[in-house]
């Protein structure tokens, strides 16, 4: 006969728990959450520098970074000229040409500037041009009218010969004076100085121009 297996009864006491069971609940360390948030506290200071470092890198080697004006182009054209050989008299009008570049981030403000016409060392005129500046990181071209009045250098022993051969030898001198302002802060002084040899053919009424540019900046 089978043995016939009684019902549990569902008052009788149920087995003890395993001594390696536990009913109780492991609760979060209190102490590692402040260690976490701290790490990641610190992450975040250090991501913020190193993007400040960059910027500031980057202010440092391109923008703050001094860059010298140039002259790119220089030359003059002869506008009117007139003379005579008896009584020797002598007038010229001409118009010097300078181009200036600023490599800059920050505009080139210049201060009112003269144009001196030398003769043969003697000053022979001068022209003065209004203050003006050249954008950042442009160019800007520059017309300077000059007039030359011969009754200046007439007692010039090489005025008469000149003349008489058609060529006149002159020279131009013209200083620019400005500063270039990064963000209303750093000043950068500039001082352009640009010199021309220039002859004059009086019969053709054309001119041969030879200019230098030099720079300094401080």
């Amino acid at each position: 006969m089978q043995s016939q297996q009684k019902p549990e009864d569902p008052l009788a006491p149920q087995s003890s728990l395993p001594l390696y069971a536990s009913t109780t609940t492991l609760e979060p360390n209190p102490k590692r959450r402040p260690k976490k948030c701290f790490k990641i506290t610190c992450c975040v200071l250090i991501s913020i520098t190193i993007v400040l470092i960059a910027i500031l890198l980057f202010f440092g080697l391109f923008l703050f970074k001094k860059r010298n004006v140039e002259v790119i182009s220089n030359s003059a054209t002869l506008n009117n000229v007139s003379y005579s050989l008896n009584p020797i008299t002598l007038n010229l009008v001409m118009t010097l040409i300078l181009g200036i570049r600023n490599p800059n981030y920050a505009g080139f403000d210049y201060q009112e500037t003269n144009t001196t016409i030398f003769y043969h060392g003697t000053e022979a005129g001068i022209s003065t041009m209004p203050a003006g500046g050249v954008k950042a990181r442009s160019s800007k071209t520059i017309y300077n009218t000059v007039n030359m009045n011969g009754t200046t250098i007439m007692s010039s022993p090489y005025l008469l010969p000149e003349l008489t051969s058609g060529k006149l030898p002159i020279s131009t001198n013209t200083t620019m004076v400005g500063k270039i302002i990064l963000f209303n802060t750093i000043k950068i002084h500039a001082t352009v100085e640009t010199t021309c040899d220039i002859t004059i053919n009086l019969q053709s009424q054309t001119s041969d121009a030879n200019c230098k540019g030099n720079v300094k900046m401080s």
